[in-house]
């Protein structure tokens, strides 16, 4: 994939949000439980989530978030302190 087709893409509009990367486009309705989430990364900035929402929406989620956790824990952060 060349780096333009690489970086993520968001529109929104009244009925919704779409995420675009690469080939792959996601549509994030107004009443789907996600979009309050989307609205507030966007405002901070904070585009982890909708990475997260695509790996999940491809079927990764198990497979992102053990991967995700074991960094975490290398990087020495103990995730049980965070409850």
């Amino acid at each position: 994939m060349d780096e333009e087709g690489s970086k993520l893409a968001l529109f929104q509009t009244d009925a919704g949000m779409t995420m675009a990367f690469g080939e792959r486009t996601y549509f994030i309705s107004i009443d789907d439980p996600f979009h309050n989430i989307a609205k507030k990364a966007v405002k901070r900035g904070d585009y982890v989530p909708f990475y997260v929402e695509m790996a999940k929406r491809e079927g990764l989620g198990k497979e992102f978030r053990d991967a995700l956790v074991s960094e975490i824990r290398k990087a020495g952060i103990n995730l049980d302190a965070l409850d």
